[in-house]
């Protein structure tokens, strides 16, 4: 809802927590969740480290977005993604 602002105001930034403290539990979605907001930096910094693991931790539930996710074919190279990483790190 937070992500939506369905009912509520949109606060990508408070949703990000939530989805956090929900991944921490295991919830599969809340790592989806996350995950792309890493990915696209929408609320929280750009990570796509941060991304791929709460990606991997729901594939390793079974969940086939996380699954696709870590396809290097789907997602593009791995070596793309160290490199974003990278440049992340160095703004």
């Amino acid at each position: 809802m937070l992500d939506e602002g369905k009912a509520v105001p949109e606060d990508n930034l408070e949703a990000a927590k939530f989805y956090g403290l929900a991944a921490e539990r295991g919830n599969v979605d809340a790592m989806i969740n996350l995950g792309l907001m890493f990915e696209s930096g929408e609320g929280v910094r750009r990570n796509p480290v941060a991304a791929q693991e709460l990606f991997r931790q729901a594939a390793n539930r079974g969940d086939p977005l996380g699954q696709q996710k870590l396809d290097p074919i789907a997602t593009g190279s791995v070596l793309r993604t160290a490199m974003l990483a990278k440049m992340d790190q160095s703004k």
